[in-house]
């Protein structure tokens, strides 16, 4: 959803139509951007899960682990480790994104040459 939107603000922001086709560059970079928010918004339970499967903490459930961990860590603690999750996901959901838009522009092309 970000996604989309991104892009579509990007095209009005350059006066473009909203279904202009970007540059491999622009698709990277709003696919960056996108994945960057999709995993500032989701990571806080990523983390809240991985501490509930910990074998080596004891915590009685999803509220114990929210609490210990704002206690003792603030909001920091709900991003522990979020750098090097970007680095190992956001490559692959780049790729991802400009295959995908040039494989649906280029079947689109060919259904409209076919017409």
């Amino acid at each position: 959803m970000a996604y989309e939107l991104l892009k579509l603000k990007y095209n009005q922001h350059i006066n473009r139509l909203p279904e202009a086709q970007l540059s491999t560059v622009e698709y990277i970079s709003v696919a960056a951007l996108s994945k960057i928010f999709a995993v500032a918004a989701t990571y806080p339970y990523q983390v809240v899960r991985a501490r509930l499967q910990d074998q080596h903490m004891f915590y009685s459930g999803v509220i114990d682990v929210i609490t210990k961990t704002w206690r003792k860590e603030g909001i920091g603690g709900f991003y522990k480790g979020i750098a090097p999750n970007l680095i190992r996901v956001t490559p692959a959901c780049c790729i991802t994104f400009v295959v995908y838009e040039n494989v649906s522009h280029f079947l689109l092309d060919l259904r409209e040459k076919r017409k």
